[in-house]
């Protein structure tokens, strides 16, 4: 079952809002939707999540076998992509923040060490789709487009992903990322001291940004251009942002 995620916490899962730039070009905004355009620009952000429970909650349990060779158990789908539903070409980009105490981030990204693990697909990395470094040229896996930030007194490690081809209307992104697993090793004990620092609610938040692609060289230079560059203060998503999102989420069921 696909659900349209304009805006919206999920517990374990996703705090989405497709959000557009700030560039002094034509804008509008739609204050039921928390989305903004850019030069005629709008997009959407859309997760398949689970099982998609009604209050958008799954269950997380320690993961058996491996997400490389295709044996994994017990990984929560969440498929996350997003449409240009505007008139123009728009290039767009992803923030996914994940709480410091479950994954390892800055500087070692040390994937061996995170509490909670996400996957994407190889084809998902490919020229012309998703890159997560900080850079055009950049190669995924190293330079990590990334930041951290704090919602509510908790420690976000946010990553960037940006889509490096244009989107004409009505196209789609792939998946930015496919799954997400708790890791085989996490004990009754670990569980206990995590929730006792992040409550019984582990959140990961997703903002998507889209900008018109006309008169750019590439995305991350329509993007930064209209957004700020994420290694920098300015191009980050700030939490009054994020907890924004969260009091005007909206879920709309597109069964």
């Amino acid at each position: 079952m696909k659900k349209k995620i304009l805006t919206i916490c999920l517990v374990v899962a996703l705090l989405a809002t497709a959000v557009g730039g700030t560039l002094a070009y034509f804008t509008d905004t739609d204050a039921q939707k928390n989305t903004f355009t850019t030069g005629n620009v709008a997009i959407d952000l859309w997760e398949d999540f689970g099982d998609n429970d009604a209050l958008g909650i799954e269950e997380l349990i320690p993961a058996v076998g491996s997400a490389q060779n295709g044996t994994l158990k017990n990984g929560v789908e969440k498929e996350v992509y997003v449409t240009n539903d505007g008139s123009e070409d728009a290039y767009v980009r992803v923030h996914i923040a994940i709480p410091t105490l479950l994954d390892d981030g800055d500087p070692t990204f040390d994937a061996s060490k995170n509490i909670l693990h996400f996957n994407y697909t190889p084809e998902s990395v490919v020229d012309g789709k998703w890159n997560w470094s900080k850079t055009v040229d950049g190669t995924t896996g190293s330079n990590w487009n990334s930041y951290t930030t704090t919602i509510d007194g908790v420690s976000y490690n946010v990553y960037v992903v940006t889509y490096e081809t244009a989107l004409k209307t009505g196209e789609t992104t792939v998946d930015a990322m496919s799954q997400v697993y708790l890791d085989s090793k996490v004990t009754n004990a670990d569980v206990t001291r995590l929730k006792a620092a992040l409550g019984e609610e582990w959140k990961i938040y997703v903002v998507a940004e889209g900008a018109q692609a006309a008169g750019f060289n590439d995305a991350y230079e329509a993007l930064n251009e209209a957004f700020g560059d994420p290694v920098e203060a300015e191009g980050q998503v700030t939490e009054a942002e994020f907890k924004a999102a969260y009091e005007n989420r909206t879920w709309i069921n597109n069964d």
